[in-house]
């Protein structure tokens, strides 16, 4: 994976755990925790092999049946 897009999604990975952390409303919260899902399913199929991206696909698959 590029270092800048890796770079990018740890500290987009920081940043929404921040917002989750500091949030004074539900919803606020359940949008970081969505969004922090969001920036870890790259980080699960990095590694190019059928597993890991089946693995990413189905855990997206079941957050978005879930949201």
């Amino acid at each position: 994976m590029n270092p800048y897009i890796l770079t990018t999604l740890l500290l987009g990975l920081g940043l929404v755990t921040t917002i989750t952390f500091a949030s004074s409303h539900w919803l606020l919260a359940w949008m970081g925790l969505e969004m922090n899902t969001l920036a870890i399913i790259p980080l699960m199929a990095q590694h190019h092999h059928p597993r890991a991206v089946e693995a990413a696909t189905k855990y997206f698959l079941t957050q978005a049946a879930a949201a």
